[in-house]
């Protein structure tokens, strides 16, 4: 993730606060690969990435007023928030998150230790394309709730509110996703075998 030094950032913001179109364009050339990579691993339609991206970046930009690093976090952590919070609400708008349903019930099997070890070992070993690709492939409840947890690193409380939903299914959906990537991780594995 691009860093912006301190200075970098206090001098952007207040730029962008006068409208300077070209403090505007520093920070999106300096931010938007990242970003795109961000909103990628909730949204898979390349033209809604373009949406969601464009639709970021004008609440960036006309609510850069209301950034403050007081609470520590940077710009960048910022525009991520508002990222991924954009690509949400473009799953709530397509109803793609409508088979999050509660699994609070439903027994799972044991996870085997054996494919847990088999996973981990490769993973260590597997191209990060790969395994974002895989990521990708989950179904939107999994792959979204995966995202929120494993790589946003949100507590289940935090994803079930965000998601309107109970903190057993934000729960027992990472489960299921974990599960199911581990079973994609070994396909993969032995494709390559």
């Amino acid at each position: 993730m691009s860093n912006i030094a301190g200075a970098d950032e206090r001098r952007l913001i207040r730029d962008i606060m006068k409208g300077n179109r070209m403090a505007m364009q520093e920070l999106y050339n300096l931010t938007v690969r990242n970003m795109t990579a961000v909103c990628s691993r909730y949204v898979i339609d390349q033209n809604d990435v373009n949406d969601v991206l464009q639709e970021s970046y004008l609440k960036v930009f006309s609510g850069i007023g209301a950034f403050t690093s007081h609470d520590g976090g940077s710009l960048v952590a910022w525009i991520r928030r508002i990222v991924v919070n954009e690509s949400l609400q473009l799953l709530r708008h397509k109803k793609l998150l409508n088979q999050l349903v509660s699994l609070d019930d439903v027994e799972d099997e044991p996870e085997d230790l054996t494919v847990t070890e088999q996973v981990t070992n490769y993973v260590s070993s597997i191209d990060i394309g790969n395994l974002m690709e895989l990521v990708q492939q989950l179904p939107d409840g999994y792959r979204t709730i995966f995202n929120l947890y494993a790589i946003e690193k949100l507590p289940h409380s935090k994803i079930a509110s965000m998601l309107g939903i109970s903190e057993g299914t934000s729960a027992s959906q990472y489960h299921r996703a974990r599960k199911l990537l581990a079973q994609r991780i070994l396909e993969h594995q032995n494709k390559k075998l």
